[in-house]
This record gives C-alpha cells, sequence and structure tokens, in this order.
C-alpha cells in the first residue's frame, strides 16, 4: 500500500482511502478490545483538548499520535509498538498515507469541525503568537484580511471542506458547492461521529455513551493568545473570512446540526447541566494543586 500511496495523485488516494473507510467503519457498537479508535484532528477546532481526553482513557503503550508529515516520512512508526494501537491520534487529510496503513479491523473514526470564522482567527492568533512558525512572517505587522489574501496556508480557505474531499493540497480551482458535497459525503459515509467545537461538552458526553469512556474531565489545551477578538473584527474583515469559507460555513452547519439531534437523541439537559459543573470542580481543583505545586 505504500508504494502505491507515494506513487499515486492526491486524487487517486482519496479513492483508495474512501474504498476502505467505507470497508472499515464500524457499523456495530464499539468494543475496545476487539476495534481501533481514529481521531482525525482538524487544526484549530479545539482538537488538542480532545485528543488529551481520549489518551488518557487508554495506555500509553496503546496509543499513538502521529501528523502526516511525520507518517509520509516514517510509515513504519505505525508497527514500531509490539500491539498495533488501540488509539491512533493526529492531523491527517483524506487522501493521506495513514488510511493504508490501518490494520483491517473495525474503525470508530471521529473528527470534530469549528465555525470558519472562529478556526480562522485562531489559526491567525496562534500564528501570531509563535515567532517560530513558517506562517508568522505572513501575519506580523499585518491585518488579518492582508494575512489571508498572502494565500500560504490552504486552511484559511474553506480548509475544512478541503481536507474531507481530496482537495487540502491541490491547486486545482472548485467550486464551493462541489467541496461541500463531496466533504458531507465523505463525513456522513467514512466517519462514525462528526463533532463540534461549540457543542465540545456536549460532544465529549456523546463519545463517553459510545466508547465506554471512563473519564472525561479536561483543562482546555494549546489555547492560543487573544490578539484580536471575533467582536474586534470588521464587518469588511468578517465577510473576507466568510466569502473565502462558504464551503466551510456550510458544511459547519450541517455538521451542527446533526449533532444537535444525536444529543436531543441521546442526552438529556440534567446530563449536560451536570458535566458542566463537575468538568468546571475539577478544573478550578488541577489548577489549585498546580498552584500549590509551584508555591
Amino acid at each position: 500500500m505504500q508504494h502505491n500511496w507515494f506513487n499515486s495523485s492526491d486524487h487517486n488516494n482519496f479513492q483508495i482511502n474512501i474504498t476502505l473507510l467505507l470497508k472499515g467503519v464500524l457499523s456495530t457498537p464499539y468494543t475496545a478490545k476487539r476495534h481501533l479508535l481514529c481521531f482525525s484532528h482538524v487544526p484549530k477546532t479545539g482538537g488538542t483538548s480532545l485528543e488529551s481526553i481520549l489518551a488518557k482513557n487508554f495506555l500509553l503503550s496503546e496509543t499513538l499520535h502521529i501528523n502526516a508529515p511525520d507518517l509520509n516520512k516514517h510509515p513504519e512508526a505505525i508497527k514500531l509498538k509490539k500491539n498495533h494501537p488501540k488509539l491512533i491520534c493526529g492531523h491527517h487529510p483524506m487522501h493521506g498515507l495513514l488510511y493504508q496503513l490501518l490494520p483491517e479491523q473495525p474503525l470508530f473514526h471521529v473528527t470534530q469541525l469549528r465555525h470558519p470564522v472562529d478556526r480562522v482567527l485562531s489559526y491567525y492568533n496562534y500564528v501570531l503568537g509563535k515567532p517560530d512558525h513558517p506562517m508568522n512572517e505572513h501575519a506580523q505587522g499585518k491585518s488579518i484580511t492582508a494575512f489571508l489574501q498572502t494565500k500560504h496556508s490552504p486552511e484559511l480557505s474553506n480548509g475544512q471542506a478541503k481536507r474531507f474531499s481530496g482537495y487540502l493540497h491541490s491547486k486545482a480551482v472548485v467550486e464551493d458547492i462541489v467541496l461541500f458535497t463531496l466533504a458531507q459525503q465523505t463525513l456522513s459515509q467514512c466517519f462514525s461521529m462528526v463533532l463540534t467545537t461549540c457543542l465540545f461538552d456536549e460532544g465529549l458526553l456523546l463519545l463517553k455513551k459510545s466508547l465506554g469512556l471512563r473519564d472525561i474531565f479536561y483543562l482546555k489545551s494549546n489555547v492560543s493568545k487573544r490578539f484580536i477578538s471575533k467582536d474586534q473584527l470588521s464587518s469588511a474583515e468578517l465577510q473576507t473570512i466568510e466569502s473565502m469559507n462558504q464551503a466551510d460555513i456550510k458544511l459547519f452547519e450541517w455538521a451542527k446540526n446533526n449533532c444537535l439531534a444525536l444529543i436531543e437523541q441521546e442526552l438529556t439537559a440534567e446530563d449536560i447541566s451536570s458535566f458542566k459543573t463537575n468538568n468546571q470542580k475539577w478544573a478550578e481543583l488541577i489548577s489549585n494543586q498546580t498552584k500549590s505545586r509551584e508555591l
């Protein structure tokens, strides 16, 4: 499979991966002993927090975190551990090598989407706060509009729809409706659950119920310093972001509506309220313990 991936186009690899996932994605309830859990992490969607929560429900020897560029250089990494990982996390587009290296066993495949305005703003703030980031020089001293117009990252213009339609690294000009339709189809057919950042706690409760997770309490991870907030965007800046992300807006709204329907079906208002209250208490306890150690 590795040879095929390295010598195939993104389009062909996308088609191969879709075929593999259609056969492998779970149609029965998840069981940790028999099934693989794979979290496809979309950058700047709260995925680092979700990865941490998932990982603490597995042994260290059972988890593998690797992003696509590293896996492309070292495909053998997926077999370095004595037993195949039960949890795999990382940034992987749908045409990526990962899906051709997975073992032939049922897969619970999950991802998380975010409203593109919030996601682009988070990306901009993240890049500004990291002098060593390759995009930093394109953000420093520039407005968010000027940053977007540099077009140095595919993540800034329909990055989520491109990721799930096989076009993330393509220079082809694809209509918004085509990107949306392909991505929606991929998420519907090749994923067990599609969550949204704005319903993070509710998504955790859904995962706990589906996966039998023991511990879903959390502190937010990898939070970017806020150089500019959403309410500071001018109407022109907001319009620029939205115009560059029409497919992502449609995809996010579709995912959010599906999440809301699943939440209504599977959870109660009391479930959600109780978790939020208990998680706040847990977070305060952990924060206080951390402060005590630092004194």
